[in-house]
């Protein structure tokens, strides 16, 4: 019974795979011919918004550079303002609230700046991606250990692990890991 399976299985194969890769042939080369058209539009599409987002970026400096720069001039004129105040104070003859007018701590309201990119009808949208990378395993794991993180934060290397358990089968001794076999 096992070898009339088989028999049909290889009938079948006979009958689809030349239309299969027919088809498939047929299905490469028109990607092919559509990248030749649409690679070169693409690069210059990420290109253009490379220009853009940098643009953006620079602009962003350049309002936060502005920002702290009104700011500096407006902490100045307030510490010039308050030593004004305490001068006059002092001048008339209260050296207490002169001390207290110097002693208290300058506050200046942030100042805001906008950047200067303009929106661009139909233009290129960006989003901030966020990603995590690990830059120590041996604390990632600690963490995971004391309770600090959640365990699907540290995922088995499984390449790594099923070769391991290939070399050294049911003898294989990894705290939480366990060696299987399966028969195919």
């Amino acid at each position: 019974m096992w070898k009339t399976i088989k028999d049909m299985m290889k009938e079948v194969s006979d009958t689809f795979d030349p239309i299969i890769e027919q088809a498939h042939k047929a299905h490469k080369k028109a990607l092919e011919q559509k990248a030749k058209y649409y690679s070169p539009l693409d690069q210059a599409s990420r290109n253009v918004k490379k220009l853009m987002s940098d643009y953006d970026e620079e602009q962003r400096r350049i309002a936060e550079a502005e920002a702290r720069r009104l700011q500096e001039i407006a902490r100045k004129a307030e510490e010039e303002r308050r030593l004004q105040e305490a001068i006059l104070a002092e001048e008339a003859g209260e050296k207490e609230e002169a001390a207290a007018i110097l002693e208290e701590p300058v506050y200046v309201p942030p100042v805001q700046v906008q950047k200067a990119t303009p929106k661009l009808q139909g233009g290129p949208v960006y989003r901030e991606v966020w990603s995590a990378r690990v830059t120590d395993i041996r604390a990632l794991c600690r963490a995971v250990a004391d309770g600090k993180a959640s365990p699907e934060c540290v995922m088995g290397n499984m390449p790594t692990l099923n070769r391991m358990a290939t070399a050294l089968k049911a003898t294989m001794q990894i705290p939480g890991v366990v060696a299987e076999s399966k028969r195919v």
